[in-house]
């Protein structure tokens, strides 16, 4: 882990949570508009970021050969067995950039309950 990309990664979601909150709020700054603007900024790359990490996105690669060998002859000839097909697609995904990315959106999270926890009481 780079603690320089990830204070650059929590810096530019920062930015974003401020210019969303320009957009949807103007200038109210109030401590539930900044906490909803950095909920909704650290959600948007959090999410992304744990299906990346934990390597989620090859559920997904079974439903599109489902439909390919369905609709394609070709395909079904290339690949006869699922598991020649994932092989082929076999992609290996650093995921030292989507534990920052995850670590970073979830600071944003948490300072988002912060500030929603005392605006609630």
């Amino acid at each position: 882990m780079r603690p320089l990309r990830l204070f650059l990664l929590f810096l530019g979601m920062t930015v974003l949570a401020f210019l969303l909150h320009l957009v949807i709020f103007q200038w109210d700054f109030s401590l539930q508009s900044v906490s909803d603007s950095l909920f909704v900024t650290g959600v948007i790359f959090f999410l992304p970021a744990i299906i990346a990490w934990s390597s989620a996105y090859e559920i997904f690669q079974g439903i599109g050969y489902v439909f390919r060998v369905t609709l394609s002859p070709a395909f079904r000839r290339e690949y006869p067995r699922f598991r020649d097909f994932k092989a082929d697609r076999k992609a290996e995904i650093k995921t030292s950039l989507f534990k920052e990315m995850a670590l970073a959106s979830f600071l944003l999270l948490l300072a988002s309950g912060i500030l929603a926890w005392v605006v609630l009481s």
